[in-house]
């Protein structure tokens, strides 16, 4: 099978999971990943946070999809949601309550747009693009340890400030064909992402998979 674009590939998915991987902000702070009971569990970037961290990117119609985290936390399949009722910050847990998000419907529909190989955009239903906020948040896990991060929000107006990589682990449907993209060495991937035109492909190499 022909190695397909990403927006082919979703074009031609079944509704629900298509692939999972890491999401990696092109701007080199680290990947998305929700560091849980920390800030009411917000997706965030840590940039000395080298593990990996994978989400199941599920097709709900045309280009709107959802995000959720690969591993489940405490047994429930949680879902990324834009948070209106918290300046349209991206996070798992409803802000101010102890409510998980483990449906995804309304605020968790997330529209992904393919900038190139494997590059994309993701908004929120308030027609802003997902974007890594500038300034590090702080806070208190609740098992007693610090943290720091930049979190995610859906409030940037341009493309430019919001674009992320899909460092692909594994394809979830038998009619995709779009390559796995960990388990390579840093080396093979700097000459694959390289000549498929991904920016800072040399950075993001030496992310993936780690």
């Amino acid at each position: 099978m022909a190695e397909q674009t990403l927006k082919e590939a979703f074009e031609v998915a079944d509704t629900g999971a298509v692939i999972s991987g890491e999401l990696i902000p092109i701007d080199g702070r680290g990947k998305v990943r929700v560091t849980y009971n920390w800030l009411y569990s917000a997706l965030n970037c840590v940039p000395n946070d080298s593990s990996s961290f994978s989400w199941v990117i599920e097709k709900v119609s045309g280009d709107v999809v959802a995000l959720s985290p690969q591993s489940h936390y405490g047994g429930m399949k949680l879902y990324a949601s834009v948070r209106p009722d918290n300046s349209y910050h991206v996070q798992v847990q409803a802000p101010f309550s102890a409510d998980w998000i483990t449906k995804a419907q309304g605020d968790e529909h997330i529209t992904m747009t393919e900038l190139g190989f494997l590059t994309v955009t993701f908004k929120g239903l308030n027609g802003q693009y997902m974007a890594v906020n500038g300034s590090e948040s702080s806070g208190v896990i609740s098992t007693g340890g610090s943290h720091c991060g930049y979190r995610l929000q859906s409030n940037a107006s341009r493309a430019d400030d919001a674009t992320f990589f899909i460092a692909v682990d594994q394809v979830l449907q038998s009619k995709i064909a779009l390559p796995k993209i960990t388990g390579r060495s840093p080396e093979e991937l700097v000459n694959f992402l390289g000549k498929r035109g991904v920016e800072n492909f040399a950075q993001i190499a030496l992310q993936v998979g780690r």
